[in-house]
């Protein structure tokens, strides 16, 4: 298969473990004026998730991946496929400069360069991206990621409280399950399936967690390139968004100015979780979890902390 360049190939990924805060990181960032469209795609995550657990080569997977930006960068280009929709997080109009994206829709034709590159960035919002690394930078020559990350504790506590420990049968599911014994697996944890379905909820998922935390941690420290990803906490954004978009400026490069004042909204302090109420949580989950999986809590909360 002939791999294309990716059209327009302008753009950055944003990521982490679902329930991070990457929402509010992307809530907030039209706050710098040269932020272009915000794209979801499941299909680039389950791509990725196929290929960790050897359903698809590593070819077909590349390929894949390169042609769907293609394609979606393309659409956002002649304004086919743009979100009107004022209260969706990737709508146009949560952005400074919408009226740009209006007039593509109105515009009858469109000169296409193959070498085109949009002075305005754009991104791609996709799940954990540093525990397949290696092929996420091999995939896309311009490999840029910001990745939003969480204390383990209220990360736990949130997954639990959101019933991430279990899976059912949706038709509008994003995540790659397998069926086993009837009952559904996440792709995180194909391997040890057996003994998922034997595990309590709350360990279940602190167990798939630690695995993806510790993947992540150590894809991160032995790549050399580290000027290509920015880590950002969650809790910073919350206290200091400022600062927080100021770094992801510099890192991409764009020197554009930052309007926070209609944004700020977005920010609710009140989410920030005290010392007090993290106790509490902690307290909680000793009580729901094994001791073996809450000893592996504590050590990530440890390291997250240092």
């Amino acid at each position: 298969m002939f791999s294309q360049k990716i059209f327009n190939n302008n753009s950055c990924y944003i990521s982490g473990l679902k329930r991070t805060g990457k929402s509010l990181l992307i809530a907030i960032l039209p706050s710098v004026k040269k932020i272009g469209l915000i794209n979801k795609d499941p299909s680039l995550g389950l791509i990725s998730a196929m290929y960790i657990n050897n359903e698809i080569s590593y070819k077909s997977a590349r390929y894949l991946i390169r042609f769907i930006e293609s394609n979606i960068n393309y659409s956002n280009f002649i304004g086919r496929k743009i979100n009107l929709k004022k209260s969706d997080e990737t709508s146009i109009y949560k952005l400074q400069n919408y009226r740009k994206y209006l007039k593509k829709i109105s515009k009858k034709k469109y000169k296409i360069n193959e070498n085109i590159k949009d002075d305005h960035i754009s991104f791609y919002d996709i799940h954990n991206i540093l525990s397949n690394l290696d092929f996420w930078k091999k995939t896309n020559e311009n490999f840029k990621l910001i990745n939003v990350e969480r204390n383990p504790v209220d990360l736990a506590y949130s997954w639990y409280q959101n019933k991430l420990g279990k899976y059912s049968k949706s038709s509008i599911n994003q995540l790659l399950v397998y069926e086993f014994n009837k009952l559904l697996v996440p792709f995180y944890a194909k391997k040890w399936k057996a003994k998922f379905l034997r595990m309590k909820e709350l360990d279940r998922i602190i167990e798939i967690l630690y695995q993806e935390i510790t993947i992540s941690n150590f894809n991160y420290r032995k790549k050399n390139n580290k000027k290509k990803i920015l880590r950002l906490k969650y809790e910073n954004i919350i206290l200091n968004p400022q600062k927080s978009l100021k770094k992801i400026n510099t890192f991409l490069n764009i020197k554009s100015p930052i309007n926070l004042n209609k944004y700020k909204k977005e920010i609710n302090i009140n989410k920030l979780v005290s010392n007090h109420m993290r106790l509490k949580k902690i307290k909680f989950i000793k009580k729901k979890c094994s001791d073996l999986y809450f000893k592996k809590l504590i050590k990530l909360e440890n390291e997250y902390n240092v």
